[in-house]
């Protein structure tokens, strides 16, 4: 065995000029200098890729300034589907190949866990949360089990209402006064009411067939409508006792609101209208005037947005007695239980969280808020040279009333048939009622474990 082993070694130096020490556990990978090489798995697109490799770029520096003998090397998962990318991580972790760091959806951190499939990293949590550096808040949630944690935050990535100014002036330039749009609130204390939305999205959708612009795209998703709920004295999927409310009367009023702008106004597209291209594009193109989405979305919006101004502001209320909240997603750093370089792994990651990388990555617009405190500053700062540079105090209140998407495998699995289901509802074949009942049922069902 061992005289096969040094025969593997030889044939992986000659093919990939890489030193290598190979053994029945797995590969370690050593570059021209002897450091161990880590790869680190991300999923390419076309939004935030060269942010993420500036991150990695700016963590190599810092390791070799600390003199640590590992460097991290990327790989790059062509989708747009976390689904996809997350059986590419998956089969990476079961086979031993490719990263053993990585970072993922929020989402899927409850199945990583729940499969084995991520490394306890509790020790390295707790060092970086002991520094002060970090809201220690951020490391909680989905990566944390038996109070152990699985995960480090990339940062906070909350939604906001992004809105196209130049259609709202075009608008009121011809309207009367009493039928003039105000642009939507950024204040989160204050913010616009969803009658109000509704309204302004009507009065901005015009034209028809392909050429249509579209006064708003909102989001019928389980996690837009825990956020909507809320905003309407609500709870946010499951109440104070862990029961299921989606047929609560907030939940059923936040899809009514939706039902009403999607088929009797027919001021938000059907699932026909993005088959072709996506909200996010039709946003930019100026198709669509209101737009519900994450800042994950921000430096595109600031690369693409044409000759169009952009305003950001805060998710609507039910009325001006509730404070807007705003659903936060928290997406994670994970490092495999597989890996044949565990401890090389976490001085990989603490790189990856270290302020020279979190900075690179926050210039770009990349990975949301940071959950550094002493790097928020350098993501707001880069706002100030885009097309939103007025909107970087509504951005930083974002956090205010940040909520999150109560994620686990059972919800997981819940919410993939929900939405399933949506296709139909949104194409008025099913009622907001028999969508409502549907939708309690799978999830009562799935926390049964009955699915």
């Amino acid at each position: 065995m061992k005289k096969i082993c040094m025969i593997l070694a030889a044939v992986l130096l000659l093919a990939a000029g890489t030193a290598a020490f190979a053994g029945c556990g797995g590969n370690v990978q050593r570059d021209e200098d002897g450091n161990v090489v880590v790869t680190m798995t991300l999923m390419d697109n076309e939004y935030e890729t060269d942010g993420w490799l500036a991150l990695i770029d700016a963590a190599n520096e810092v390791l070799e300034r600390d003199g640590e003998s590992v460097r991290i090397e990327p790989e790059l998962v062509v989708t747009s589907s976390w689904d996809e990318y997350y059986t590419k991580v998956s089969a990476n972790i079961f086979g031993r190949t490719g990263g053993t760091i990585g970072r993922i959806a929020e989402s899927h951190v409850p199945t990583l866990i729940d499969r084995g499939q991520a490394a306890d990293l509790t020790d390295l949590r707790d060092e970086l949360v002991a520094t002060g550096e970090y809201t220690a808040s951020a490391f909680e949630g989905v990566a944390e089990e038996g109070g152990k944690y699985y995960g480090l935050p990339s940062g906070a990535q909350t939604m906001v209402l992004y809105y196209n100014k130049t259609l709202i002036d075009e608008y009121n330039a011809t309207a009367s006064d009493a039928d003039k749009i105000e642009y939507p609130s950024g204040d989160w204390s204050n913010a616009s009411t969803f009658e109000e939305i509704r309204d302004a999205a009507k009065k901005l959708t015009s034209g028809t067939g392909a050429s249509k612009r579209f006064g708003i795209s909102a989001g019928p998703y389980l996690s837009y409508i825990g956020m909507y709920s809320v905003n309407s004295g609500g709870y946010n999927i499951f109440d104070d006792e862990g029961n299921c409310v989606i047929d609560s009367q907030p939940c059923i009023d936040a899809y009514e609101w939706l039902r009403q702008m999607l088929v009797v106004d027919g001021s938000m597209p059907l699932t026909s209208d993005t088959a072709l291209a996506d909200p996010l594009s039709r946003f930019v193109q100026g198709n669509i005037a209101l737009f519900i989405d994450g800042i994950w979305q921000m430096h595109y919006i600031c690369s693409y947005s044409e000759d169009y101004e952009i305003g950001v502001a805060a998710i609507p209320v039910l009325d001006s007695s509730y404070a807007s909240s705003t659903t936060t997603f928290e997406d994670r750093f994970w490092a495999s239980s597989t890996s044949a370089t565990p401890e090389e792994d976490k001085i990989a990651l603490r790189a990856l969280m270290s302020k020279e990388a979190t900075e690179a990555a926050a210039r770009m617009q990349v990975g949301g808020i940071p959950v550094r405190s002493d790097c928020v500053d350098t993501y707001l700062s880069s706002l100030e040279e885009t097309k939103l540079a007025d909107y970087t105090e509504v951005i930083a209140n974002s956090i205010t009333n940040r909520i999150s998407v109560p994620y686990s495998v059972y919800y997981n699995q819940a919410d993939q048939m929900i939405n399933q289901r949506l296709s139909r509802w949104i194409n008025n074949e099913i009622t907001t009622a028999e969508l409502v009942e549907y939708a309690q049922d799978v999830m009562e069902r799935a926390m049964r474990g009955e699915l």
